[in-house]
């Protein structure tokens, strides 16, 4: 199965003249903004790439993996042919201790027609899952107005077009930005890829889902997609195939290539669609303040079950996030308030999509389930 790596390396020696700004490439865009450029201002990938300052080899296990991997993406894209004339234009970060405020973007000149503008998203800590669900309780966040500001002085400082990606929230914070940016610059925009980003919140959608809007953004989601879900997007919808599973399909990495784009799926996995279904439905009847007492919960049994990455959620742990889930739910149904539907819900489909009773005999599986089916018929009576 290919990989962003496989398409940079055999696309290597196709110019962008000859072959446009692909799917891949976005992917590509959207993964580099994760690293910090400071200080190139104005130098090409290929100058960056011999200049970076990499992570050490005796610090890699200590450092996310991600982190590694796309340094090493950078220093094979400034040996192409492609990428190594591509120019870092602007580069801005805001990193605060607020998670709705941190912010940053880079801005990548491929031709004199055409840049990229990638905002960077969430990475793949637990903590950023919980920094992509502020999003459903808190409009317009500072990040969204951070990238909008930072949108328009790009548009009114810099010539020809442009196309707008992010990975995650930053996938929301390109759409956001393109949508309310200054009507005079708008039309220079030519496409808005959203990565798995989430969307907006639903009352907003006769505003903001414009055929206008709907007609230039993409949506790109895994089967297995849950962040990708989360509220309402506009725009094309393709759905794609991972070399992983369940959330660790959100890594842009494990994104399968086909040729210049990504190989499809036919329809999301029913895991997908589950969560879809239920958590949207629960999102609907929650107030700000019950989603976001909601939100702290899912990431208490995150941080209670010791989940720092993704990769951590796997069947060694499983015994730890279920018991986490058991106290949690328990806790919520005594507190009796709104906010423990989205646990319980979140809670049932990760118990229903794993099978895993018969290695794990000391988990009371049954008593997980009575608790929330027993909450549920409280709220029916």
């Amino acid at each position: 199965m290919k990989s962003l790596f496989d398409f940079a390396e055999d696309f290597r020696d196709v110019s962008f003249e000859a072959l446009g700004v692909t799917e891949a490439d976005n992917a590509v865009f959207c993964r580099l903004s994760y690293l910090d450029f400071s200080g190139f201002a104005q130098k090409t990938l290929a100058y960056i790439a011999e200049n970076f300052s990499y992570t050490d080899e005796s610090r890699i296990n200590r450092t996310n993996k991600n982190t590694v991997k796309t340094e090493d993406l950078l220093k094979l894209l400034g040996k192409t042919e492609r990428y190594r004339n591509v120019i870092l234009s602007e580069f801005r970060e805001c990193d605060e201790e607020n998670s709705l405020t941190a912010f940053s973007a880079s801005v990548f000149r491929i031709t004199k027609e055409i840049s990229f503008i990638a905002y960077r998203g969430t990475d793949e800590t637990i903590l950023s899952f919980y920094e992509d669900a502020e999003l459903s309780y808190s409009f317009p966040i500072a990040a969204q107005l951070a990238s909008l500001s930072y949108t328009n002085y790009i548009l009114k400082n810099h010539s020809g077009n442009f196309i707008l990606g992010g990975h995650s929230k930053g996938g929301n914070l390109a759409m956001f930005s393109f949508m309310f940016s200054e009507d005079e610059h708008k039309n220079r925009i030519k496409l808005v890829y959203n990565n798995d980003g989430p969307g907006f919140p639903k009352e907003l959608a006769p505003l903001l889902f414009t055929a206008e809007n709907c007609e230039k953004i993409t949506n790109i989601s895994p089967e297995d997609s849950i962040v990708g879900r989360m509220l309402e997007a506009c725009g094309k919808n393709i759905i794609i195939k991972s070399s992983a599973a369940g959330v660790s399909q959100h890594n842009l990495f494990t994104w399968i290539t086909d040729d210049c784009r990504f190989e499809r799926a036919e329809n999301f996995s029913m895991l997908s669609d589950y969560i879809e279904d239920t958590l949207t439905k629960s999102l609907d009847n929650l107030s700000p303040d019950d989603l976001k007492k909601a939100a702290g919960a899912i990431y208490e049994i995150a941080r209670n079950s010791g989940l720092n990455t993704l990769d951590d959620i796997n069947k060694s742990n499983y015994g730890n996030i279920l018991s986490s889930i058991y106290q949690t739910v328990k806790s919520e149904d005594n507190a009796g308030n709104e906010a423990g539907e989205i646990v319980k819900v979140l809670s049932k489909s990760l118990i229903n999509s794993i099978d895993i009773e018969k290695r794990l005999p000391d988990i009371d599986f049954k008593r997980i389930k009575e608790l929330i089916e027993n909450s549920r018929k409280k709220e029916d009576v």
